[in-house]
């Protein structure tokens, strides 16, 4: 096939010979594969540790040249375009945008919306600290998450964020492993609470997403009108029916996973979330096979916490222990732009499309860990927006 990018756009696809303007670069790929730029759903390029208190505390230029670095590396290892999870600013985009630094194409979610004693409040039940209003958290962490209590409270908060230019709102909706005094299993926020974001959301051409590890917490948000349920953990065919009903989408997170298992405790991990990390490891794979049992509509995202975001690829092998090679490409370019609304102009290789476009050594299609390499070497081109932003090497 052959493809002419013209003004950061795919002008043309054949499968004859394209006589190209005089002032084209022209490329022979060499039996590599083209193939749309990737796109992760559930990245947190400013976290720069693996303990939320620590990472919370660091200053300004601290998080945000950790976020531009982490950035700038999965640009180079394909991935064109990513959605924060909740933290990062209007800022860091508009950066993106003017070019100062290198990175994906960045759709930034605002503060993270918790409940007080929820996942991302990172207050330990021992230390001393004032009751969170709306906006507010402990010390440094309000940079990062607002905790609200109360429909009044999410409307203030989720009106803020979308205010600041936020195109989703992310909300905890179960406990999580990084938090320290939330359980694992438990479902946060009231339905009253989560219908107001949505409907506040909706309002402004926006939509939520929500972290959600147990069922009962996936099934609820499904029917509150949550767009794109994270994680998903321990997904059973009543949150699953639940999820198709709604015309919702899962943004599994296999990676985050077995990174905390396999390096967690040595990086930093709290024992409390080490445990809860163990126990989560117990569901996923079933929850993952009845995601795909009952065809629903996944996403990719990593969850990726500090130093462990460069671990990203490994996303790809551990999901071919379920899904085949061309299910695990889809989530990751069409799907995902799908979540994104994005979908007219991101996610596929087409005639009038973004030329967001990378060339990758192998056939991914037979054997998507062609993609895995963490230092980006199997990645030989990536354009983005039709210019090419790495070619050939490993990550700088």
């Amino acid at each position: 096939m052959n493809v002419l990018v013209a003004d950061g756009r795919i002008a043309q696809i054949s499968g004859r010979p394209i006589a190209p303007p005089p002032e084209c670069e022209v490329i022979d790929v060499a039996g590599r594969t083209l193939m749309p730029g990737l796109i992760d759903a559930h990245v947190h390029p400013w976290l720069a540790d693996l303990d939320l208190a620590q990472a919370t505390q660091r200053p300004d230029p601290y998080v945000a040249a950790f976020a531009f670095r982490t950035l700038g590396r999965m640009l180079d290892r394909g991935f064109t375009t990513v959605r924060d999870a909740g933290g990062m600013d209007v800022g860091y985009t508009l950066a993106l945008e003017a070019g100062l630094v290198r990175g994906p194409r960045l759709l930034h979610t605002g503060r993270i919306i918790s409940q007080t004693g929820g996942h991302f409040d990172v207050r330990t039940a021992e230390r001393f600290a004032p009751l969170c209003g709306c906006g507010h958290a402990a010390d440094g962490a309000a940079r990062f998450a607002a905790i609200v209590d109360g429909t009044d409270e999410m409307v203030r908060a989720v009106r803020e964020e979308l205010r600041k230019g936020a195109g989703q709102v992310k909300l905890m909706a179960s406990g999580g492993v990084a938090s320290p005094t939330d359980p694992l299993d438990r479902m946060q926020f009231s339905d009253a609470e989560i219908r107001t974001a949505v409907e506040e959301a909706d309002r402004r051409g926006a939509y939520v997403m929500a972290h959600c590890h147990p069922a009962s917490s996936i099934e609820r948000c499904a029917r509150l009108g949550v767009r794109s349920i994270e994680h998903g953990s321990f997904m059973n065919d009543d949150a699953a029916q639940a999820v198709a009903e709604a015309g919702a989408y899962v943004v599994p997170t296999m990676a985050t996973v077995w990174a905390l298992l396999e390096d967690g405790q040595r990086q930093g991990l709290p024992a409390a979330s080490q445990r809860k990390a163990e126990s989560l490891a117990e569901g996923v794979l079933q929850g993952l096979h009845t995601m795909r049992r009952h065809g629903l509509r996944l996403g990719f995202g990593t969850d990726l916490l500090g130093p462990q975001q460069d671990r990203q690829a490994t996303e790809f092998e551990l999901r071919s222990q379920i899904f085949t090679p061309v299910e695990i490409l889809r989530s990751a370019t069409a799907v995902n732009a799908e979540i994104l609304r994005i979908d007219d102009r991101l996610g596929r290789i087409a005639e009038g499309f973004v030329a967001d476009l990378i060339v990758v050594d192998g056939d991914p299609l037979r054997d998507v860990r062609v993609l895995g390499d963490p230092d980006g070497r199997s990645v030989h081109l990536v354009f983005q927006s039709g210019s090419i932003v790495k070619r050939g090497g490993a990550l700088a």
